[in-house]
This record gives structure tokens, sequence and C-alpha cells, in this order.
């Protein structure tokens, strides 16, 4: 950190350039479902023959946001949360354990892998997740050699996102392999986004709140460009609802946020990375299996994750089916 810039305008610093649509994370590949749920013609029906009234096509593309964000907020930014705790954690305690961390994010990525519904939001969520650690490896972890010496990254989070990537690469090999399930407790992981942005957030420094709403705002940025490349919408159509509709529809998202949930996966996740003695392991392994055999009241009620909308989850299962297609998922 340079003499005299504080830790806020570093931060807001990181967040200008991690809001660069340009950044190499793979996000341009993914529509979110946004593409088969226009080939479908949910954004378009009821229409007469001809072109779709724009108006149309923009409530339903609002509407479609709405829907995505919701299932975001409930499903994805848990697991953003508690893995940027589990890094954040490794990070700051020195006696820490650099495999105990790797187990607790596998567990929580193998969670979240189960928690997908189709395979390919699977694939997407990997490819990106891949993506950033690759990103930060190549372009956060060191400064480039060029003018004057400045100080490098922070040599516990290279080891973390090194370890972590070398593993992620391991995991989503075996899994395209066509082995069903991944080993955590051998640090096996695939990879997912909410995973690797966790700790992408934790080792460049941003603050938990300010990766969470970075998060939620790229995602429905992300689908204002997908609609843009789609022609659904017009470039300048897309920012006027960034600025305004989407502004609402994202900070209110964000205060349904069940903040409890991202703590409780992440005390979870070290729980499973936590040592077992020989005398207790079995009947753990046993006990633990039903941790998350509750009934849907409960579930409700105590803010678990859990995917909101099934129609959107079966209508991106079926985008490689699409006779063209813009996007891979």
């Amino acid at each position: 950190m340079a003499t005299g810039v504080s830790e806020q305008e570093t931060e807001d610093y990181l967040l200008w350039v991690l809001s660069d649509s340009n950044l190499p994370t793979g996000g341009f590949i993914a529509s979110a479902g946004l593409e088969s749920y226009y080939s479908h013609g949910f954004l378009t029906k009821d229409q007469k023959s001809g072109a779709p009234h724009q108006q149309a096509l923009v409530e339903r593309t609002v509407a479609f946001v709405d829907h995505s964000l919701t299932n975001y907020v409930s499903s994805v930014l848990p697991y953003v949360h508690a893995a940027y705790r589990v890094a954040q954690h490794h990070l700051r305690t020195p006696d820490s354990n650099l495999e105990g961390a790797l187990q607790a994010l596998a567990w929580l990525d193998w969670q979240h892998h189960t928690l997908l519904l189709n395979h390919v939001s699977r694939r997407a969520s990997m490819i990106q997740g891949i993506a950033l650690l690759s990103l930060y490896s190549k372009s956060f972890a060191q400064p480039a050699v060029y003018g004057a010496p400045m100080p490098g990254g922070n040599e516990r989070a290279n080891k973390l996102i090194e370890r972590l990537r070398m593993h992620a690469r391991r995991g989503s090999a075996r899994l395209g392999s066509g082995v069903r399930a991944l080993d955590a407790e051998r640090g096996e992981l695939a990879g997912h986004l909410p995973i690797c942005a966790g700790v992408f957030s934790a080792c460049v420094g941003l603050s938990l709140d300010r990766a969470l709403r970075q998060n939620l705002f790229l995602q429905a940025r992300n689908i204002m460009s997908c609609s843009i490349r789609l022609n659904t919408i017009g470039p300048y159509m897309a920012h006027q609802l960034l600025a305004f509709q989407l502004r609402t529809l994202v900070a209110a998202h964000l205060a349904r946020l069940e903040r409890a949930a991202g703590e409780r996966l992440g005390e979870q996740a070290w729980h499973r990375a936590a040592p077992r003695s020989a005398a207790t392991s079995v009947q753990e392994v046993e006990d633990e299996a039903w941790d998350w055999d509750w009934d849907d009241a409960d579930r409700a009620q105590r803010g678990f994750p859990t995917t909101s909308w099934p129609l959107g989850e079966i209508v991106q299962a079926r985008h490689d089916q699409l006779h063209s297609r813009l996007f891979n998922s």
C-alpha cells in the first residue's frame, strides 16, 4: 500500500479495477440462463407475430434479473461469505494450518456443487472460479517488474491461492473424467465461483460487505451485458436500467441477505476440517450425515442456502439443446 493512501481509498481503487468488464474471468461466456430463457420464448410469450414490443422485453428482462438475484442471494452469496471467512481466518491467524483451510474450502465447494441443480450452471461456475484464481496469480499476487520497486503481495495469500488453484484443476479434471464425487478431506474441489470469489476478495483486501455487494452487482451487470449481446435490449436501455431500476433491485436483495447463513457455513466448514480422534470419528461421521436433513420450514426460518427459482434451473439445463448459442450457459 502506498504511503498516504488510506485503506478506504485502496478498497475503492480495487473495486474500480474489479468492476472492469474486460477482466479475464470467463464471465463473458456465461449468461446465467438468460439465453436459454429467451430462446424458449419466455421474454416474448403472448406476443403476436412480428418483432416483440420493446416495453415487454424490458419488463420481462427486469423480471428475469429479479428472479436471478433472488436465487443468487439465497444460493450463492452465503458461500461467498463462508469462503471469505475461512480465507480471512487463515490469513489473520499465524498458526493456521493451510491444509485445514483447504479442506474447509473443499467442503464448502462440494456443498455448493450439490446445490447446483444442472450441469450447465456447474460448468459455468467451475470455469469462472478457476479463471478468477488464475487472475489473482497472474495479476494480483505481485507487481509488474517495471519502474521503481514496489512491495509484493501477501505471501500467505499467494500460497493459499496457488494451492487452491492446483486442487481445483485436479478436482475439475477428475469430475471431467467421470468420477461422481470429490474427497473434501483430501482437499479435492471443483473450483466453483462463489468459493473462489470469497477467497479472492479476502486475499486482495476487500471487506466482506464490499465483496458481497460487488458480487451481487456484477451478477446484475453481467445479465445486462448478455442482454445487449443477445440484442434483446440496447446499450442505452441496459445502462438506464442499471442506473435506476436495477440499483433499487440490488439494494433490496442485499438487504434480504441472511448473513447468519454464511457465518454458519463457515463454522461448519472449519468443523469438518478439524482433526478427528479415532474414538469419535465413526460416530461423528454417522451424525453429520444427517446435518442437512431439515424440513423446509426450518430451513427457511434458519436461513440456510436454498435454490429459489426451479424454473430458471430447468430452462438453463436445456441450454446445450439450443440450435445456436452465443454463450456456454
